[in-house]
């Protein structure tokens, strides 16, 4: 979980009229444009995914039905809106089927962002994640990637930003963390006056307030203390954290990669006997699926690990990995070759 949850999806009750910033500046017709769009970018998007997938052999047959069912889900989801929005005279009344809409897409995004797939492919999908942030701005809500509705820019006239400052000199600078949804990178810029910004796995910018050591981003509020080379954001709410170092190189981002780490392996799970496939990318990011169940997304800088709170140091065996766990020294052997 995120310690401040800004790529978390906000659920917003509808009032039974329209309010938000585009309420009396957009007519229906407009947004069903919008809306139009994004079913369109859509709908090419999961046909050439889909024949991508029936071309791609270094995936398994689990894993291509998952990636093509998370695309489906994310069309499925504007199919839905569009019938809702059809049904509805008043165009904000379709707000919590936006929101389904991005909540869906995140999947997607994290898949894109993580693995590697053809360039025309990419130029899709960020058409399409445009399309989808400009639904959820309409909407006034935040989109992927730092898109969509955030507030806006810390400013002190905004009260969508905002109040900061008193910004101890620790804690000012530009700090780098990994992203605990998708394994990516999270490059956080805190000024003297208390603005912060905010970037997920390269996207667009968002923007946040630090008042003292106290983080406010949305609804969401963060304690900010200090580590070594860096600063921890622990959520008020459920005490989780993200570190954040001043050198990529020097926190839990990945990179660095030895050639023969690089690739897809196979292991035996040890709570149930089921099977793990793991898939280590040049640039760091990890992909697991255990079991034939949603993946779930790692780091490697080096050789170590980085699974959430777990760390585990990877060294070569025949033909594969071995992971060794740095708090027990338990250790699972990956093979390139299913067995």
């Amino acid at each position: 979980m995120l310690a401040f949850a800004v790529v978390s999806i906000l659920i917003f009750s509808n009032a039974g009229h329209a309010q938000g910033r585009y309420a009396s500046t957009y007519s229906r017709n407009q947004v069903s444009d919008i809306i139009k769009r994004a079913e369109n970018s859509s709908d090419k998007f999961r046909t050439d995914f889909r024949n991508q997938m029936d071309r791609n052999n270094n995936l398994s047959g689990s894993q291509k039905a998952q990636f093509n069912n998370n695309v489906a889900n994310c069309e499925d989801s504007l199919d839905r809106l569009r019938r809702r929005f059809d049904s509805e005279n008043t165009w904000w009344n379709t707000r919590n089927e936006v929101q389904n809409v991005i909540s869906s897409s995140q999947n997607v995004n994290t898949m894109m962002n993580i693995l590697p797939f053809r360039r025309n492919l990419e130029r899709q999908w960020t058409s399409l994640r445009n399309d989808i942030n400009t639904l959820a701005d309409t909407y006034d809500l935040p989109g992927l990637n730092g898109g969509g509705w955030n507030g806006g820019p810390w400013n002190p006239g905004n009260p969508g930003g905002g109040g900061g400052g008193n910004v101890p000199n620790w804690a000012r600078g530009t700090f780098y963390g990994r992203n605990p949804e998708t394994g990516g990178t999270i490059t956080m810029t805190v000024a003297q006056n208390g603005s912060v910004t905010l970037v997920f796995d390269g996207g667009a910018p968002s923007y946040a307030t630090m008042n003292g050591t106290i983080l406010q981003n949305g609804p969401y509020r963060s304690r900010v203390s200090r580590i070594n080379n860096g600063i921890r954001t622990t959520d008020t709410r459920n005490n989780s954290y993200i570190d954040y170092f001043r050198n990529g190189g020097g926190g839990p981002i990945g990179g660095s990669v030895p050639s023969w780490a690089i690739g897809t392996f196979y292991a035996r799970n040890p709570q149930n006997g089921g099977r793990i496939v793991m898939t280590v990318n040049q640039n760091g990011s990890v992909v697991l699926t255990y079991d034939g169940t949603n993946p779930t997304y790692a780091t490697i800088s080096g050789t170590l690990l980085t699974n959430g709170p777990y760390t585990s140091r990877v060294t070569q065996i025949r033909n594969g990995i071995r992971t060794t766990s740095t708090s027990d020294g338990s250790a699972i052997d990956y093979y390139r070759q299913n067995r």
